[in-house]
């Protein structure tokens, strides 16, 4: 599936939401929309409910993320991750890192 990523600025967070397989051929842009769309000054949400599929390079640039986030003393929230994106965190041992909503 087509790799998407758009975002929308409120008052206290970022709202990203993430379209599609987040793998070697898409984790460039991903990376690129993080950056442009969150400077790290506010909390970020990433809605991963439509991620069909999520590899190691996605997973870098969310946990480069979330490091960015721990920096600034700023939260990073996983909103109803899918399957494939649980899957991953949960095998990489970093699912505790994130904050998960439902």
């Amino acid at each position: 599936m087509e790799f998407s990523c758009t975002a929308k600025q409120f008052a206290d967070h970022v709202l990203l939401t993430v379209v599609g397989d987040v793998d070697l051929a898409a984790h460039g842009r991903f990376q690129a929309d993080v950056e442009q769309a969150w400077d790290g000054s506010s909390d970020l949400v990433i809605d991963c409910s439509q991620v069909t599929f999520l590899d190691s390079m996605g997973l870098r640039v969310l946990v480069h993320a979330m490091q960015r986030a721990s920096a600034n003393s700023r939260v990073i929230t996983l909103a109803a991750p899918s399957q494939p994106v649980l899957r991953v965190l949960e095998l990489a041992g970093v699912k505790e890192l994130f904050t998960v909503t439902a």
